[in-house]
């Protein structure tokens, strides 16, 4: 058996050692991406980390994160975006990228992260690894004649049009805002301007009184000018009038295109937007997975009135177990090590209550603890069921 060892790549070296390994595993081939291009692109990054596996001195499997902020049930905290998780076919089915990723959530544990996000290959692997499952952001596929109500309303405001590679301080700070009051939305620590004049799309802001209050970005694609495809990969908004200011925008291109898709939020329902919509709804291909890498650092998010202790297990990330002691006070989470626990709970658990994924009465089916029944409804009270929302796509 070859020798292996993990190393972290420095900044001179990171495209070309990727390269022989994440286009295969992560992208449709052939062929691969043009090697200059992708050099490019991977330079650009700001603010991630790189570990690398090697047998003797050839890399066979990547793993990388990078630094993001996460609004979790009110408090800003650091966080990991986990992806490039790759391996070449002859080293699969090895544990390397249990062993990449253990060896990554340590050091951004010791980077001020306690939260780290992904979006997995396969759930099942990583729910064994301690992540839990967000809901998925939903899609909605209108007919855009449906809208056309809005384009004859006098609404107060109006929908400035730009790039977004022209716009997108104004979308960035915009995203700033929201993040502040939206649960599960996290942000790279160092916007990616690079990689959103990449995508080459249109922005729209909503304005009232030259205040944004909504943004969507798209495209319009197709054959026949008068039967283009609207895709909205973005829809925001902070107030009612900006939402009708948008579905007001879109109606306007009621020349232009025949159908609009929108993706949304879990939480919202565009079927009560208007009467007659006639939405088509499905879910979203991808959803998130997330999990707490530092239980000693979650202290300050809001939380319901409410105590227990829990002998938590992390076997990834040893560093957490034992007992810890969860209790509120003035409506924000205290967490402090020792004490006698009141039950038992998997890292899972922990990651289910504080990003509200999963109802606590289930844990003991799912394998994740035994709380009793008068426990459950103290983590029910205390930990509300939510909806997070990531936003950010890596």
């Amino acid at each position: 058996m070859a020798q292996t060892t993990i190393r972290q790549l420095q900044s001179d070296e990171i495209a070309d050692v990727l390269f022989a390994l994440t286009p295969y595993a992560l992208r449709p081939s052939p062929p691969l991406p043009d090697i200059d291009e992708y050099r490019e692109i991977i330079q650009k990054r700001r603010g991630c980390t790189y570990f690398v596996l090697y047998e003797a001195e050839t890399p066979v499997a990547s793993v990388a994160s990078s630094s993001m902020t996460q609004n979790l049930r009110g408090k800003l905290f650091g966080m990991a975006g986990i992806w490039g998780v790759a391996t070449r076919p002859s080293a699969r089915r090895k544990g390397y990228s249990r062993r990449l990723l253990a060896q990554l959530m340590r050091t951004d544990k010791e980077n001020g992260r306690p939260l780290a996000c992904l979006y997995p290959f396969r759930e099942a692997f990583y729910e064994r690894l301690g992540y839990v499952n967000f809901p998925k952001p939903r899609k909605v596929k209108l007919h855009i004649n449906a809208l056309l109500p809005l384009a004859k309303k006098g609404l107060d405001g109006e929908v400035e049009l730009l790039l977004l590679s022209d716009g997108y301080k104004a979308y960035h700070d915009y995203l700033l805002e929201l993040r502040q009051n939206t649960h599960g939305m996290a942000l790279f620590d160092i916007p990616d301007e690079a990689r959103a004049a990449r995508r080459n799309l249109w922005l729209a802001l909503a304005k009232v009184d030259q205040r944004v209050v909504g943004s969507m970005i798209y495209h319009l694609k197709g054959d026949v000018p008068t039967e283009y495809k609207m895709t909205v990969f973005r829809f925001y908004y902070s107030t009612s009038q900006g939402k009708y200011l948008l579905l007001a925008w879109i109606a306007r291109h009621i020349d232009q295109a025949e159908e609009v898709e929108i993706y949304l939020a879990p939480c919202e329902l565009p079927e009560t937007w208007m009467p007659d919509l006639m939405a088509g709804m499905e879910q979203a291909w991808r959803a998130p997975m997330g999990r707490v890498l530092d239980v000693a650092d979650l202290s300050g998010m809001h939380l319901g009135e409410g105590s227990f202790s829990a002998q938590i297990t992390d076997p990834l990330c040893p560093w957490n177990e034992g007992i810890w002691r969860f209790e509120t006070v003035a409506r924000k989470l205290r967490v402090v090590s020792g004490g006698k626990a009141d039950c038992e709970l998997s890292i899972q658990a922990l990651s289910a209550l504080v990003y509200g994924t999963h109802n606590p009465q289930d844990f003991a089916n799912l394998g994740w603890g035994n709380p009793s029944p008068e426990l459950v409804g103290v983590l029910r009270h205390m930990f509300l069921l939510q909806l997070p929302y990531l936003h950010e796509d890596f």
